[in-house]
């Protein structure tokens, strides 16, 4: 059993895309992978930013937990990691149908 997550990976070319598939041991299809196990995201896509330093790679997760939702950035091994902020309107009775 594992935890299962959806990537969505975008570089600026299919050098670097390859690069992730390789070191991840998983296929992407346009930059798109579904219900992945992928553990070592992170590292991977940290050691392939190492590769191309001047490049910025974002990736986009959407975990099986509902609020598990964030976006990652990658330059010259540098990481920034930040998690959706879900909020809400305020009660307006006015809009009430």
């Amino acid at each position: 059993m594992g935890y299962y997550t959806t990537y969505d990976i975008s570089a600026n070319s299919t050098e670097i895309q390859d690069a992730i598939e390789k070191k991840s041991e998983y296929s992407f299809y346009g930059g798109f992978a579904s219900d992945v196990k992928w553990y070592d995201w992170r590292t991977d896509c940290s050691d392939v930013s190492l590769r191309f330093p001047d490049e910025l790679i974002i990736v986009e997760g959407d975990g099986e937990e509902q609020s598990d939702q964030w976006k990652a950035y990658f330059k010259n091994g540098k990481s920034q990691i930040c998690k959706a902020i879900v909020t809400f309107e305020p009660f307006d009775e006015s809009k009430l149908k």
